[in-house]
């Protein structure tokens, strides 16, 4: 096959002229299988979603692709994406993912389904972040108990602001945030430790993923906290910043606190800015 194809693209350079026109026969037969599943997404307004789906060669196959950028043959790797652009409203969007990609003689199947959220704490450029929720591991192994095969699998997702004070020079001293998401039961709880607290999805077996529903529904707290700990100390008017010392980042005893910068504002405490007035006033 690879003789052929070169032969046939012989005004091109031996080996690009190769590498090209293999990928473009083998790109007029790649497909995906009807087998699938479908993943179900609820997002809270102003916050973004995607699924990544990727497939792996299975058992026993070699599929290898030639990569002129590594100058050798490669394993292939295959990746389906759907975005769900963050809107004012809170929405749902739902997609199937094939269980099999096909390529070339070469057979994938899915591995595993990452999740992102992405959202925004400001009208900066800057004030965004993207966070990996988690997402689903497939396994060849027979459904255990706790994973019956039913129509629609539930998973939630609460996310949250964890916010610090920039080091960056683009930012420096300035309030941060990072997009933090963690896994919540039925009743939307959330380990307390952080320590303690998982992603949002986990390892299924793949003989229940045929034909069935996977809902992974996102809400966001508006609790905010430090993103790190004992940085910060919490009192009556907010959050304090600690200054670092010589010897320590950590907040000290008796603790030395720093002012910080908000929305163009020297802050000695956050969220209110000041230790009187208004948030954001």
């Amino acid at each position: 096959m690879r003789i052929s194809l070169c032969l046939a693209m012989a005004v091109l350079p031996a080996l690009a002229g190769c590498s090209f026109a293999q990928q473009i026969a083998e790109s007029s037969v790649s497909y995906y299988s009807s087998d699938h599943f479908t993943l179900v997404a609820t997002v809270p307004a102003n916050v973004g979603f995607t699924s990544k789906a990727h497939y792996y060669p299975k058992p026993g196959q070699t599929c290898e692709v030639y990569s002129s950028g590594l100058g050798g043959y490669v394993t292939r790797q295959q990746q389906k994406s759907n975005t769900v652009e963050a809107k004012a409203e809170a929405q749902t969007a739902s997609t199937d993912i094939p269980l099999e990609y096909h390529i070339a003689g070469c057979s994938m199947e899915l591995g595993r389904v990452s999740y992102e959220v992405s959202a925004s704490y400001g009208t900066g450029a800057r004030d965004r972040d993207l966070e990996f929720a988690g997402g689903l591991t497939v396994k060849d192994f027979k459904s255990a108990p706790e994973q019956p095969s039913k129509n629609v699998i539930a998973q939630r997702g609460i996310c949250r602001w964890l916010f610090q004070i920039s080091t960056a020079k683009t930012k420096k001293d300035n309030i941060e945030k990072i997009l933090s998401c963690s896994a919540a039961d039925e009743k939307w709880k959330v380990q307390a430790d952080y320590s303690q607290q998982k992603k949002i999805g986990g390892t299924i077996a793949r003989d229940i993923l045929s034909k069935n529903i996977i809902s992974v529904t996102f809400n966001f707290s508006k609790i905010e906290e430090p993103s790190k700990a004992n940085r910060w100390i919490k009192t009556a008017y907010g959050w304090k910043p600690c200054q670092e010392t010589k010897y320590t980042a950590r907040c000290v005893d008796p603790p030395i606190f720093r002012s910080f910068m908000a929305n163009e504002r020297e802050c000695t405490v956050y969220p209110n800015c000041v230790e009187q007035g208004a948030i954001n006033e």
